[in-house]
């Protein structure tokens, strides 16, 4: 047999028989005589696979094994099961364990269980497993392979299980209350779909079957740019010409607009409109008294003042200058008119902004770009400023589909970010409410981007060509890659009956829609009913409910939305393995073409003391701030829509009866089905809601004693002799499982899944929450994500992969340092000096207004372009 390399070692092939403690047996590993006779090969000799196979045999039973005899080390041996696949190495994150030491760490609720495809250029992958991709058999017949019956199992709560019905009476105020769903007599119900739902998702993912359900990811995702990517975009608006093509007019001031313009300290495009916090530019004539958002996008004129911008508090010094409004009307003339009262307003200091001695006010014309109060610290409004010689670029349909990608990522966004909630509690001078933004959430019309739309763009002066376009200077930039395009084409739903995987065959498929152009995307068939249905499932704990609950309820903490933009978790820089991103990956570099995704979502749990889900006891310890992550604390009220309150759960220890009826599932399916539905604790399953908190962890045992299943031999007996003939023992179902189990470790794709799912649905011993900065609970978890892609503390830390013995991530306080390092004392900073000057780029000259809708957090400090304070 041929070796990596035949002058260090030697693998011998054997036929071991499990005798206690150790394997036994001939391991020829020469011609000798003294290696025609047995030995003995110990524990510290097997590897962790070959290990676990051999503690589910009895004694007497035989493996066959691969025996790697080292011939430079002593004749050290190494013993492997025969024709295991290899997994892929896991890379370890030397800096993340390092830190962990030093600031301790958190599990996340949610991992991914890596999808390999299920076929590649040499075709399929799945070649002689019968889990392959196939038309399924008709239910008109019965043939040998199959089988059929009824599949008892007994499930056992591990932690709470809610199940969750609106209760009768809603209260005005407050969160939405709900009561334990129960039946007729007054027992915990499990709707069948829920089950079989929980069922679906882990049977695709231990049979790497297709994704049922994958919609709704073809559409680009979007991620939140710095500050100071502001700097390359140019004010431009959307102009028709005569023949109906539209075009972007860029709006870079007036004649003489930059005559002051020096490198490091450039002037702005765009003027800036004092709205907010600040004195505001004076309303002449027809326009006093109205609001700057109702005279978004009408042409305006403004007298405007050259100020220079100065701030070095904060680190390096930012400087650029900008031309400030004073005064805002309808023509040239009500300005004039204002006579002194006007010329007096050039000599006004505001905060960081000092007028610009020697240069005149001006008088121009624009369009007023007023978004509203989108953010707490917001001061100014723009003016895009009319320019004499303006540049045109026609506007393409990838501009349109651009522009469609990040109006998108604010329409997704307003789903979890309530601007109001984030600034509520932010020190301003101002009791004026934060509101979105007006594009937030977006209108069909402006989506077409129509004549006078307002826009940044970032304009390539040397191809004269538009990358980008934007409806706000500091916003969101689609990916590269849609996630749709990143899914392999053999893990995408089923297109027809010939593409179904065994998930599809066994619980059932449905085609999917018309496509666009309305041709059909699939056979016309509408749909296939699949071969396992939920029979009935019945609680049979008489006292299912806690001990003590509290009357009025218990409110949980908010759950957290996806939010597949954080690609540092969800995306994969490989198009098939689903390894995590090196850590400080750039955001540019997510969802890439080329790239792929994580895998199928699980989520996490862990072995609790009984007290953590005492609900009465939960509710005192939260008056000490221990209180566990699932309960609602002071700071939630800001999310009171994501707030619920439960008046009840199924306790720990609460059994139900399952019945599963099977018609004609063929032998390799089913196989798969009762290898899932015998890992019992080590691999529950997930039901009802509030998963992420560790909600819902139900194991699952076969009943032997109600389990009635049949071959095909049974059921051809039973029409013949018109009798029910015995069903099949135990030991032939333990076979079928077994036999799975061999097929999983012998084929990559199937080794991955059941491997990686056997990880993602064990307990861990670390905390898990979602990502907070320290190990104390937090309203406000999107912190930890700013602190993490905060390149400067060279973090950018990824969702580690499934199989890393190291799960967790590090805390992420603002007063810590980067990998190793250590937290701040006193205030102290312990990096290096940072450097004297911050260079400020040409293009562009935009400034960070702080336009940006649903913001969650202040833009970052000391960087060109922000607004005075």
């Amino acid at each position: 047999m041929s070796t990596p390399n035949q002058k260090l070692e030697k693998v011998v092939p054997a036929e071991l028989t499990k005798q206690g403690g150790v394997l036994e047996g001939v391991i020829r590993s020469s011609d000798k005589a003294k290696d025609r006779l047995p030995k003995q090969l110990p524990r510290t000799e097997w590897d962790a696979t070959l290990t676990e196979h051999v503690d589910s045999m009895a004694d007497g039973e035989t493996v066959e094994v691969e025996v790697t005899i080292s011939l430079v080390d002593s004749g050290k041996r190494t013993a492997r099961l025969v024709g295991v696949a290899a997994l892929a190495k896991v890379a370890h994150d030397i800096d993340r364990n390092k830190l962990l030491v030093e600031a301790d760490g958190f599990v996340n609720p949610y991992t991914f269980v890596p999808t390999l495809p299920r076929s590649d250029q040499h075709g399929t992958r799945l070649a002689g497993t019968g889990l392959d991709d196939a038309p399924p058999f008709s239910h008109a017949r019965h043939v040998d392979g199959q089988w059929s019956g009824t599949l008892a199992l007994t499930l056992t709560t591990v932690t709470p299980l809610l199940l969750p019905v609106p209760a009768d009476t809603q209260p005005k105020d407050g969160p939405r209350t709900f009561d334990v769903r129960v039946d007729p007599k007054g027992r915990p119900l499990i709707h069948g779909a829920s089950f079989k739902g929980a069922l679906r998702s882990a049977y695709e993912t231990v049979t790497a079957s297709r994704y049922g359900v994958f919609f709704e990811h073809d559409d680009r995702l979007a991620y939140r740019v710095p500050a100071n990517a502001a700097l390359d975009l140019t004010p431009a608006r959307v102009c028709q010409a005569e023949d109906g093509t539209r075009f972007f007019r860029l709006c870079r001031g007036d004649a003489g607009w930059l005559e002051t313009s020096r490198e490091r300290n450039e002037v702005q495009y765009a003027a800036w409109v004092p709205a907010y916090q600040v004195r505001p530019a004076q309303q002449l004539g027809d326009l006093a008294g109205k609001a700057l958002t109702e005279l978004h996008g009408r042409p305006l004129h403004a007298r405007v003042v050259l100020h220079q911008y100065e701030r070095h508090d904060r680190g390096p010094l930012t400087q650029f200058q900008v031309w400030r409004v004073t005064h805002l009307a309808g023509s040239r003339d009500e300005i004039r008119k204002g006579g002194r009262a006007v010329s007096a307003a050039s000599a006004e200091r505001s905060g960081r902004l000092t007028p610009v001695s020697g240069t005149e006010p001006r008088i121009v014309r624009g369009w007023l770009s007023a978004s509203g109060y989108s953010i707490g610290s917001k001061h100014d409004e723009r003016l895009f400023v009319e320019s004499p010689d303006p540049v045109d670029v026609p506007l393409t349909p990838e501009h349109e589909r651009f522009w469609q990608s990040v109006l998108r990522a604010y329409d997704v966004a307003q789903g979890y970010n309530d601007p109001h909630a984030t600034y509520s509690r932010a020190t301003t001078a101002s009791s004026r409410k934060v509101t979105r933004s007006r594009h937030v959430p977006s209108s069909e019309e402006l989506r077409g981007l129509p004549e006078g739309t307002l826009v940044y763009v970032k304009y390539d002066t040397r191809a004269g060509d538009i990358t980008q376009v934007h409806p706000v200077m500091i916003g969101r930039l689609p990916f590269d890659a849609a996630p749709g395009e990143l899914l392999h084409p053999s893990l995408r739903p089923a297109q027809d009956r010939g593409q179904l995987s065994p998930a599809d065959r066994l619980f059932g498929w449905v085609p999917p829609g018309r496509r666009d152009d309305g041709g059909e995307t699939n056979d016309g068939a509408s749909g296939y009913r699949g071969r396992l249905r939920v029979r009935s499932i019945t609680c049979t704990t008489e006292d299912w409910r806690p001990a003590s609950f509290p009357p009025e309820g218990v409110t949980l903490a908010p759950l957290s939305s996806p939010k597949p933009t954080q690609f540092r978790f969800y995306a994969a820089p490989d198009p098939a393995m689903g390894m995590p991103g090196p850590p400080r990956t750039g955001k540019a570099g997510g969802y890439a073409p080329g790239s792929g995704l994580r895998g199928r979502k699980m989520y996490r749990w862990r072995e609790e003391k009984p007290d953590h889900w005492q609900p009465s006891e939960a509710r005192e310890r939260a008056k000490d701030e221990k209180a566990p992550g699932y309960l609602a604390l002071p700071g939630h009220e800001q999310h009171s829509t994501q707030l619920v309150r439960h008046r009840g759960w199924v306790r720990p220890e609460a059994t139900f009866q399952v019945e599963l009826f099977l018609d004609g599932v063929p032998e390799a399916e089913l196989g798969a089905l009762l290898w899932l539905l015998t890992r019992d604790r080590n691999a529950p399953l997930r039901l009802g809601a509030g998963k992420p908190y560790g909600f819902g962890v139900v194991t699952a045992q076969l009943d032997p004693d109600r389990t009635r299943l049949w071959d095909a031999g049974g059921v051809r007996a039973g029409w013949l002799r018109l009798n029910r003939p015995d069903p099949v023992g135990a030991e032939r179902l333990t076979a079928l499982a077994n036999r799975f189990d061999a097929t999983a470790r012998a084929n990559e794709v199937l080794y991955e899944a059941t491997e990686s799912y056997l990880k993602a649905a064990a307990p861990v011993t670390a905390p898990v929450h979602y990502p907070r900065e320290s190990p104390e609970p937090q309203a406000e978890s999107y912190k930890w994500f700013v602190e993490n892609d905060k390149d400067k503390h060279g973090r950018g830390w990824a969702l580690p992969h499934v199989r890393d013995p190291e799960q967790r991530l590090p805390y992420l306080a603002k007063d810590s340092n980067g990998p190793g390092g250590t937290r701040r004392e006193s205030g102290k900073s312990q990096q290096g000096p940072k450097p004297a000057s911050q260079p400020v780029p040409q293009q562009g000259r935009g400034s960070a207004s702080g336009q940006g809708a649903g913001r969650p957090g202040a833009v970052a400090k000391g960087r060109r372009g922000h607004r005075p304070s």
